[in-house]
C-alpha cells in the first residue's frame, strides 16, 4: 500500500483521507412485466392500460471507503450487485440514492464537462478482455482512445506513451500497430491494463478482470497489476467470486450479498475470524486442493432470493443456518432448531405426505416443542399429514401445503429479530486493528 501525503491542487484533497467515500449508495432498476412490457403508444392509440413495474433492489444502501494505495476486494456470489456497485460509483450508472464522495466531491452531483473531466481519474477494467476490446482498431489506437478524450498529450506524445505502457503491462512496443485477435487472453487483458492507465487514474475498478483467463495466467496478470499499483500508486476496487484471488491481492475486503455489504474487515481478519455465516459459507466452499481431504465442505442451502422482493431485515436469513429463534416462545433443547428443519422442509416440500405421528417422530423425536409453538406446529401437521387429509383431491392438497408453509413462516421465521431488523455492528479485530463490521444480529 502507497504512503504518503500528497495534495491534489485543484480540490485540496490530501491522500491520507479517504479517496473515495460512499454513503448510502443505493441502484434500482425498474423493469416492466406482461405482454406489453418495454411497448409505448401515444394516448390516443388505446385507453388507459394498467402495466405493471417492478422495482429491482440491486445495490441498497451501501456505505464504505477506499483508502488512497489500497485494494479492497469485492466479493459474493453471481447476481449480488457487485458490477453493479462497481459502474454506479463510476457514474456509468446513475444512483438511485445516495452519495459518492471521490477526493472530497460528490460525483452524485456531477454532470457534463466536469464529470468528464473527473473520469479521467477513475477507470474501469472489465472481465472480458475479448469483448471489451474493439476488434477494428489497433492495439495502439485502443490504448490512446482514453488520452484522445481527455485531450492528453499531441499525437507523437500519446504514440510514445502507448508503447511505454505496453511495455510496462509486459508485452512489447512492437506489438503496438496489431490487432487485438492477435493476443491471447492474458494479452488481451493487458493491453486493457495498459488502456486504463493511459490517462494516468487514481482509481480503477478491477471487474473481475482475471476470471476469464486461465489459473496460470491469472497470477501472471494479478502479478503485474500490484506491481503496476505500486509503481503508479493506484487504488483498485477489485471485485470477484473467487476467494483465493480476492485473499492474493486484497487489503481489505468486503462481503456483499443480494446488494448489501454483510461484512468488512482486514483480509486477515475476514480469513481467520469471519463472523457472518454467509462469510463463513463462502470459505468452508472453497475446494480443498488435497485430493485425500475428504473433510465435509459447506453448502448453502435454497436459492437467492429475487432482488425483486427482497427478505426484510436480514437478506440472508431465508438461507441462514443459524437464524435467531423468536422472542415469543420459550425454547428447551433442540426445539427450535428441529422447528426450523420442519419449516423448511414443508416450505421446499421435500418429504411425501407422511402420517402424523411419523412427521412428528422423523422431525421432532416424537416430542412437539412446549405451548404455544407446539401448538402451531400442531396445526401445521395438521394441514399436511396423510391420514388427517387422505379423501382431499390434488389441488386442495396443494392449497394445505401452501397454507402450512404460511402459517409456520408467519408464526416463526418472521418474528424473529432477523427478520423484523436490518442488522449493522462494529466488532473487535482479533487479528490486528482495523475495523471489523458484520451484519449480523448474533452479535447484538
Amino acid at each position: 500500500m502507497s504512503s504518503g501525503i500528497r495534495l491534489d491542487e485543484d480540490s485540496g484533497y490530501e491522500s491520507d483521507d479517504a479517496l473515495l467515500e460512499l454513503d448510502g449508495v443505493t441502484k434500482y432498476f425498474n423493469q416492466d412485466s406482461g405482454l406489453l412490457a418495454g411497448m409505448e403508444f401515444e394516448p390516443s392509440q388505446f385507453p388507459p392500460i394498467s402495466v405493471d413495474r417492478e422495482t429491482v433492489k440491486a445495490v441498497d444502501d451501501v456505505t464504505l471507503e477506499i483508502q488512497p494505495g489500497e485494494t479492497l476486494g469485492l466479493v459474493g456470489e453471481s447476481g449480488c450487485g457487485k458490477s453493479t456497485l462497481g459502474r454506479t460509483i463510476l457514474r456509468l450508472l446513475e444512483p438511485t440514492e445516495g452519495d459518492i464522495y471521490f477526493k472530497g466531491e460528490n460525483l452524485a452531483d456531477l454532470s457534463g464537462e466536469r464529470l468528464r473531466q473527473t473520469r479521467s481519474d477513475m477507470q474501469m477494467i472489465f472481465q472480458d478482455p475479448q469483448s471489451s476490446l474493439d476488434p477494428r482498431m489497433k492495439v495502439g489506437q485502443i490504448i490512446e482512445e482514453p488520452m484522445r478524450a481527455h485531450d492528453m498529450l499531441d499525437d507523437e506524445g500519446r504514440e510514445a506513451r502507448a508503447k511505454e505502457l505496453l511495455e510496462k503491462v509486459g508485452l512489447d512496443p512492437r506489438h503496438y500497430n496489431r490487432h487485438p485477435h492477435a493476443f491471447s487472453g492474458g494479452q488481451r487483458q493487458r493491453i486493457n491494463l495498459a488502456r486504463a492507465l493511459s490517462v494516468d487514474p487514481d482509481f480503477v475498478v478491477c471487474d473481475e478482470p482475471v476470471s476469464a483467463l486461465d489459473v496460470s495466467i491469472q497470477a501472471q496478470v494479478l502479478n503485474t497489476m500490484e506491481k503496476l499499483q505500486e509503481e503508479f500508486g493506484l487504488t483498485y476496487l477489485f471485485i470477484a467470486h473467487d476467494l483465493s484471488v480476492i485473499r492474493h491481492i486484497s487489503d481489505r475486503v468486503a462481503v456483499m450479498y443480494l446488494g448489501n455489504i454483510v461484512e468488512l474487515a482486514e483480509k486477515e481478519e475476514l480469513f481467520e475470524n469471519p463472523q457472518h455465516p454467509y462469510t463463513r459459507a463462502l470459505l468452508e466452499s472453497i475446494p480443498v486442493p488435497d485430493p485425500r481431504e475428504n473433510g465435509a465442505r459447506g453448502v448453502l442451502e435454497g436459492e437467492v432470493p429475487s432482488p425483486v422482493d427482497p427478505p426484510s431485515g436480514c437478506r440472508f436469513r431465508t438461507r441462514c443456518p443459524r437464524v435467531i429463534a423468536p422472542d415469543a416462545y420459550d425454547w428447551r433443547g433442540e426445539e427450535w432448531a428441529q422447528t426450523r428443519a420442519f419449516m423448511r422442509a414443508v416450505k421446499r416440500r421435500t418429504f411425501e405426505p407422511m402420517p402424523a405421528s411419523r412427521i412428528e417422530t422423523e422431525f421432532f423425536d416424537g416430542d412437539l416443542p412446549r405451548g404455544e409453538a407446539g401448538s402451531t406446529v400442531d396445526e401445521a401437521i395438521e394441514l399436511i399429514a396423510s391420514d388427517r387429509n387422505a379423501d382431499i383431491d390434488a389441488d386442495d392438497e396443494t392449497e394445505h401445503w401452501s397454507a402450512a408453509t404460511d402459517l409456520l413462516l408467519e408464526s416463526f421465521a418472521e418474528q424473529s429479530i432477523c427478520a423484523r431488523e436490518r442488522p449493522a455492528y462494529e466488532l473487535e479485530a482479533e487479528y490486528g486493528d482495523g475495523e471489523h463490521l458484520a451484519a449480523c444480529h448474533l452479535h447484538r
